[in-house]
């Protein structure tokens, strides 16, 4: 704990929110008539993890609306801090100073940073966590990208024979110049860089789809196994997932990997080489393109330019890869995916996900009543 003991930081954090104390006994029943709302939201957690977890303050709830009550004293007069539905706050008598009893907590918090840091990295290490899921949004996005692109791709189709003539005269009246353009060629253009936009959204998507498919199909349990995976590559993620002794999915395994390289790999470090050129070799028939090869560890180079993409097969092989996740005993898990809720870990420790796995309509009667659990904990109905 950045060379401290948990008694010297506990020692260090009652300083820094001294004269808070636990509360006089002898004004438990007073009424109190201030109250304090300048708490962010996110204090919340910070507050109980100072008071509660590291200073050893008693506290009461759940209770109806109410998560927490942690009453304490401050020069003799008690307050409570509470977290409720419609946000923190602190009461006291009116002769009180919450606004007092904030600075005191905001020092504390700052003293027990290290604190924080020791809870968070013995937490990532174990299962009592829930993985926050962004799948709904990424898929929306790229679904929207893709739609976009087709959409300029089919103007440009049916306007590309719409042709602009401008023309430049002399003060004679006759033609000094002109010129021809396709105004249509910019919705292709326009086309093109949503269709690499759509290919590096879903990207996105398919890195957090697999990892929390990796949960759904008990094969992360928890916080540090995660973080281990998110720091590998793609096909590291696929792997988790997908059996590779089968040659459908070995396939679709393979073809995805070869998309990213060809495609969204390329966007992603400036576009060198996406259509296969990035030099221009100084010969004596004049610049010659320069490409090159995609050769794992090594660069190969020859000379040309490579054939131009087939935009439209990358959606149909983004499509056979989803088909192969979606098969089989993984299909339960796209379900789960589109609702957005996070994975709980502890439901991949103890069946629960197991158990809704089996089938298309275990996952959704535990879809309902997660749904169910959730939004009383939203509400606070304890």
């Amino acid at each position: 704990m950045n060379n401290f003991s948990l008694d010297q930081v506990r020692d260090i954090a009652a300083r820094a929110i001294s004269p808070i104390e636990l509360p006089p006994e002898a004004q438990g029943s007073e009424a109190r008539y201030k109250i304090f709302k300048g708490i962010p939201h996110h204090e919340y957690y910070l507050i109980f993890l100072l008071l509660v977890d590291l200073l050893g303050f008693k506290y009461s709830g759940p209770f109806e609306k109410v998560a927490y009550i942690i009453p304490l004293g401050y020069k003799g007069i008690r307050y409570t801090v509470a977290y409720a539905k419609f946000g923190m706050r602190i009461e006291c008598p009116e002769d009180g100073s919450p606004e007092d009893v904030y600075e005191a907590l905001r020092r504390g918090m700052k003293a027990a940073k290290s604190y924080y840091l020791w809870r968070a990295a013995e937490a990532s290490a174990t299962s009592n966590l829930n993985l926050i899921s962004k799948c709904p949004e990424l898929w929306d996005k790229y679904v929207f990208l893709k739609e976009q692109s087709q959409n300029l791709l089919e103007k440009f189709e049916a306007d590309k024979d719409q042709s602009v003539v401008e023309r430049g005269y002399n003060e004679d009246g006759s033609v000094k110049w002109s010129s021809i353009s396709f105004p249509a060629y910019e919705f292709r253009t326009q086309s093109v860089w949503l269709h690499e936009a759509a290919v590096d959204a879903f990207f996105a998507w398919s890195e957090q789809a697999l990892v929390h498919l990796a949960v759904l199909m008990g094969r992360l349990k928890t916080g540090s196994e995660i973080a281990d995976l998110l720091k590998k590559e793609f096909g590291e993620k696929c792997k988790r997932v997908m059996d590779l002794s089968e040659p459908k999915e070995k396939a679709s395994y393979d073809d995805i990997l070869k998309l990213r390289v060809e495609l969204r790999n390329y966007v992603a470090h400036g576009s060198f080489g996406k259509d296969g050129s990035t030099f221009q070799f100084h010969s004596r028939v004049g610049a010659v393109p320069l490409k090159i090869l995609d050769g794992g560890d090594q660069s190969d180079f020859a000379f040309g330019y490579s054939p131009r993409r087939d935009w439209e097969t990358d959606y149909s092989r983004i499509d056979r890869f989803l088909e192969t996740i979606w098969s089989g005993d993984r299909s339960p898990a796209k379900q789960y995916l589109e609702t957005g809720f996070p994975c709980v870990l502890t439901y991949a420790c103890d069946g629960t996900y197991q158990r809704a796995m089996q089938s298309e309509g275990e996952m959704s009667s535990f879809i309902d009543f997660l749904a169910y659990q959730m939004d009383n904990a939203a509400n606070m109905d304890f």
